[in-house]
């Protein structure tokens, strides 16, 4: 299936995560068969006056990611058009951000805040539709509170503003990512639109993503933390994962890491792998992987885990 013109090989698609979604995690999950690829969300204040080559190595994505698409998140409509065009040549697709439901984003009018006004962000999103060639997406909330559900009524008027693609994340902002994901909103607003819909929402194994693909209707589906977790959960082969392959997925992060990263940061390398310890069965202590100093130690440490 494609969204606006880029073909999407899979259902499967990796979620725009803060401080999760370097090149080296990016790429392993391209490696283990995830259809789209997102950069972490970009602040439209870090790209003003930027030359292209600063743009270039702050996004850092290798053509074996591709598909990507860079998500944007702002509130003012100059900087995110302006936005756009910085990150259009380096982009296959170029998504906003209007999930965010941390404070210190809401109180500055990014992410879900621009939910509460549906016609200055359907004018916000028809003005990056038009300053580019590449396909805008959206990806939402169903509202920001729980009383008042807006998810159908917003869908329809970015769909109108010319948005190829809109994912959607089953909880309103007040909810962060506390309750159930709602999944009879997600298939509500899938029923009412015409262009691709991507369910997003706790969905920590592939069989879960199946199951919300199947019981929304959805074209495709977006995992976050699950995949931070297990990169391998794109991979309907890789469902019964044992001790051996973890070790061999985070042996190969940190190849990855080492080769394609732009900066040496072992406690970046830390965080990831001790994620990814998550369902390694073993009685050692694992959490100690997070005191340990260098990117070289942390193999080593992985290496001597049975």
């Amino acid at each position: 299936m494609n969204i606006g013109s880029i073909n999407i090989k899979g259902q499967f698609i990796l979620a725009p995560m803060a401080a999760v979604n370097c090149t080296a995690f990016r790429m392993l999950c391209k490696e283990n068969r995830c259809g789209l690829i997102y950069t972490q969300m970009i602040e439209t204040d870090i790209l003003k006056n930027r030359k292209r080559s600063d743009v270039e190595e702050i996004l850092n994505i290798k053509d074996y990611e591709r598909p990507v698409s860079v998500q944007l998140i702002g509130s003012n409509e100059e900087d995110l058009v302006s936005s756009v065009q910085t990150v259009e040549e380096f982009a296959d697709i170029i998504d906003l951000n209007v999930g965010c439901s941390e404070k210190e984003f809401l109180e500055r009018g990014y992410g879900a805040y621009l939910l509460s006004d549906p016609t200055r962000l359907e004018n916000i999103v028809r003005k990056m539709v038009e300053a580019t060639e590449k396909p805008v997406t959206v990806k939402m909330r169903i509202g920001l509170e729980n009383q008042k559900i807006i998810g159908v009524k917003v869908a329809q008027s970015l769909q109108n503003a010319g948005i190829a693609a809109l994912c959607v994340h089953g909880r309103t902002a007040d909810q962060k990512l506390a309750g159930k994901v709602n999944w009879t909103s997600i298939k509500q607003i899938k029923e009412k639109l015409s262009i691709p819909v991507i369910a997003n929402g706790d969905v920590v194994s592939h069989e879960q993503g199946l199951a919300m693909l199947e019981k929304t209707g959805c074209d495709f589906v977006m995992v976050g933390r699950g995949a931070r977790d297990r990169p391998w959960i794109f991979d309907p082969l890789k469902m019964q994962i044992d001790n051996r392959g973890i070790k061999k997925q985070i042996l190969r992060f940190i190849e990855l890491y080492r080769k394609y990263e732009n900066r040496g940061s072992a406690q970046e390398v830390r965080e990831h792998v001790f994620w990814m310890l998550k369902d390694f069965k073993t009685t050692q202590n694992t959490r100690a992987v997070m005191n340990l100093k260098s990117i070289g130690a942390v193999e080593e440490f992985i290496r001597s885990l049975c």
